[in-house]
């Protein structure tokens, strides 16, 4: 299915969108540069998707599945991701400034040279997560919940 079509599914309900998508689990889903922002879509299954420079600015992303999805320069700001899994994704050079990913599972992702400036990170998981270069000033979180993360030059609190 190509972009035009992944978008229209969207449009209809997030529940026929799962739905498609488990009847049909090894068809690539390319939402790549697709204008979600402000939409309300929780729970949607966006795993292994294709979401690079996508705009979810504002959107409602609660309890969503993006394990491995490619979301290189995506734009997750303000957006609400609490309880989100995005184990194994990769973000490079994407934003989740001010975000709400509360209870959000981020086990092995990569997110090199991502914004979390003002974001909440209450009982996030980042196990196995890199995140060399990545701004978390302001952002509300424990160092405890970043140990078994990599924190290469990141920017953490001043």
């Amino acid at each position: 299915m190509k972009k035009e079509g992944w978008l229209a599914l969207l449009r209809k309900s997030v529940e026929e969108f799962n739905h498609y998508r488990a009847s049909h689990p090894h068809e690539p889903v390319d939402l790549s540069e697709a204008p979600l922002g402000f939409t309300n879509l929780p729970n949607i299954n966006l795993e292994g998707a294709d979401l690079r420079r996508a705009m979810f600015e504002g959107a409602n992303l609660t309890g969503a599945r993006f394990d491995r999805a490619s979301m290189e320069s995506a734009n997750f700001r303000t957006a609400i991701l609490a309880g989100a899994s995005l184990r194994h994704v990769n973000v490079y050079y994407g934003t989740f400034q001010g975000a709400d990913l509360r209870d959000a599972s981020l086990v092995g992702a990569k997110l090199r040279k991502v914004s979390f400036c003002e974001a909440n990170l209450a009982g996030a998981v980042f196990s196995g997560a890199d995140l060399g270069e990545a701004d978390m000033r302001w952002a509300k979180y424990r160092l405890d919940d970043l140990a078994d993360a990599d924190l290469s030059s990141a920017r953490l609190r001043d």
